[in-house]
């Protein structure tokens, strides 16, 4: 049986998703959603990472491009939230 092996990609990952978690527990508790852009800038560059482990995990570009893509749709609607504002 093949052992998991734990990297780095996989650390920033569950570092970035704690992130998010927390910026959005914030928001729902307070009812103040100033931090919104903010989740979706950490949330763009955890599907970024997810994107570049599947791509490393499975040499195929298909889901590693979809990851990718979302990543910088999210990362655009923040970018263009945080100018609005």
């Amino acid at each position: 049986m093949e052992e998991k092996k734990f990297d780095t990609l996989m650390l920033f990952q569950i570092i970035f998703a704690i992130l998010v978690m927390l910026i959005s527990i914030h928001g729902m508790v307070t009812e103040n959603y100033n931090l919104q852009p903010l989740m979706s800038i950490f949330m763009s560059v955890m599907l970024l990472i997810i994107g570049l482990r599947e791509y490393k995990r499975t040499q195929s570009l298909l889901w590693g491009i979809f990851y990718i893509c979302t990543s910088l749709f999210i990362l655009f609607v923040a970018v263009k939230g945080i100018m609005i504002d």
